[in-house]
């Protein structure tokens, strides 16, 4: 009869047999005497137990594991000590001495998926003297008294609702362009605060406070991490909405302070400034991205990291699906795999509704506007592959049949090509002006003129920042095209004057009644087309040379 033997457990690293913390590893102990020991390395926080916390300050390099576990007793034995150890070690707590110690996050970090920070300030403990003033701020009389201030701002926009669809489809003049920009970033900088202001009333500190390009669009941010050391959850909860809470405070002062005001250009402004404010407040409130929404979701739950493990479980649930084979899971709770799939769809819908929103307009602004519009799908068509490329290597680490795998990727393959001949309905962004000559249509030398043609459905609409009303409809007329020159604000929604011309190419329209505004957007209808023709039309036939 043979023996069977377990296989020799694996030899122990040389650094870890008398182990040393890692540089610069720190372990706070529980705030006020409540919560969990925390160890954190640079911007990484593990959360430990006490046990283990005991362990890690005795990680001098001196003892080994039969000597820590003389020292500590109680729960502790060699073999315990020797798990917790490799645990450590697999997670880079311990001095190999090789690995560096982690230094100060630079002043400018990119991070996935499309976001740049540039550090402005990195506040420490400068601000924990200001603790008693952002508890009497933060305090329950006062959070209510906002909370009731943003839905009377609420109600306040919807008695303005008329004022509010006219600043909404009406293009911003230059000056007030700039002024809502800047009030907007004042407002973003103070949502940041926000957060800090909270962290620091619960005893927390904030590391960084700087600028960002969040998805190409400018904001602020302020790195709360330290937040994960608080003990109470609901503590952490109330640090990530502090933001949405604070801009959404402004949104209401914003929308009550133009209530009792007659129609001009300030009244515009704060009308303008408090639905945007909103909106980018509902936004932020989105748990799907890494947001404040997120950030108060995975703090309520308690689950660190909670977006990436449930996007891994998504993933290879979809592998599962498509190619068969096991995966390891890294979430136990089913809900955890639809919030998985969502987070993975979200990005993907948020840009293609922006590119859908803004294409229109990008494609009015000729050349520019295309190579905008080209490096937008780019980054989308990037997404799309990287997320193909994870989802292989789900597939390669589970020994699926590579049978299998062919089978299911012919399949998706021919599916996709099928795709490319669904009927599409194709229209071409233009613009419309009326003067002395009468209404034309107008578009960018060099855009799609080439594709209008005489008795195609003209749509023409307003030329607002958000929103685009129809307010006639035409055909496009007989008579030949014609080179003119009209202002540039002609086709983007800042009113520019007439100072900036861009050379364009008319048509004249055959209208059903004459619109009220002289200028505005157009769309004109070109049918159904296969989706190819459609993507080869809009992104590709502009940038031949010929």
């Amino acid at each position: 009869m043979s023996a069977v033997t377990s296989p020799p457990p694996p030899a122990i690293a040389a650094h870890a047999r008398r182990p040393r913390l890692a540089p610069s590893a720190e372990v706070h102990s529980p705030t006020e005497g409540k919560g969990d020991w925390v160890l954190q390395h640079g911007a990484r926080y593990v959360r430990i137990t006490s046990h283990i916390a005991d362990l890690v300050q005795e990680l001098d390099g001196e003892r080994d594991h039969e000597a820590l576990a003389a020292r500590l007793g109680g729960v502790w034995n060699t073999e315990r000590v020797g798990s917790a150890i490799s645990r450590l070690d697999s997670l880079k707590l311990l001095d190999d001495g090789e690995t560096p110690a982690p230094s100060v996050a630079p002043r400018f970090q990119i991070v996935p998926p499309m976001t740049l920070q540039l550090t402005l300030l990195r506040p420490g403990r400068t601000m924990q003297a200001l603790r008693p003033l952002f508890a009497r701020l933060f305090s329950r009389g006062v959070v209510a008294g906002g909370m009731l201030g943003v839905l009377f701002g609420l109600v306040a926009l919807v008695i303005q609702r008329d004022a509010v669809a006219v600043t909404l489809n009406s293009p911003l003049s230059a000056g007030s362009f700039a002024a809502v920009l800047v009030a907007l970033l004042v407002g973003v900088s103070i949502h940041e605060l926000g957060h800090a202001a909270v962290l620091i009333r619960y005893g927390g500190r904030p590391s960084r406070i700087g600028v960002m390009l969040f998805y190409l669009m400018p904001a602020f941010f302020c790195d709360v991490t330290d937040a994960w050391r608080l003990p109470d959850r609901r503590q952490r909860v109330h640090t990530a909405l502090a933001g949405p809470a604070v801009q959404t405070s402004l949104a209401a002062a914003s929308a009550l302070a133009a209530w009792p005001m007659a129609d001009g250009t300030a009244k515009t402004c704060l009308l303008f400034f408090a639905v945007t404010s909103y909106g980018t407040a509902l936004l932020n409130l989105t748990p799907f991205i890494k947001l404040d929404g997120y950030i108060a979701l995975m703090s309520h739950v308690d689950i660190p990291y909670l977006r990436d493990r449930a996007t891994t479980d998504a993933r290879r649930t979809l592998a599962r699906i498509l190619f068969g084979g096991t995966y390891r899971r890294e979430l136990p709770t089913r809900w955890t795999i639809a919030y998985g799939f969502a987070c993975l769809a979200f990005p993907l819908y948020f840009l293609s509704t922006a590119l859908q929103t803004w294409l229109g307009t990008l494609q009015r602004l000729g050349w520019v506007g295309l190579v905008l519009a080209a490096s937008g799908l780019s980054y989308f068509a990037w997404m799309l592959i990287r997320g193909g490329l994870r989802l292989a290597a789900e597939v390669k680490s589970a020994g699926v049949r590579r049978t299998r795998v062919g089978v299911v990727c012919a399949v998706l393959a021919a599916a996709g090509c099928a795709a490319l001949f669904l009927p599409t309905h194709q229209t071409v962004a233009a613009a419309y002006v009326t003067d002395a000559s009468g209404t034309r249509l107008v578009l960018p030398q060099g855009a799609s003129a080439d594709l209008v043609r005489p008795g195609q459905q003209v749509t023409l609409k307003t030329n607002g920042l958000v929103l685009h009303d129809t307010v006639a409809t035409a055909r496009v007329g007989a008579a030949p095209a014609g080179e003119t020159q009209v202002p540039v604000s002609t086709y983007f929604p800042v009113d520019l004057g007439g100072a900036v011309g861009m050379d364009s190419t008319a048509f004249a329209l055959d209208l059903d009644r004459i619109p009220t505004l002289t200028t505005g957007t157009a769309e004109v209808e070109l049918g159904s087309v296969p989706l190819w023709k459609s993507l080869h039309r809009t992104y590709v036939l502009p940038f031949l040379p010929f």
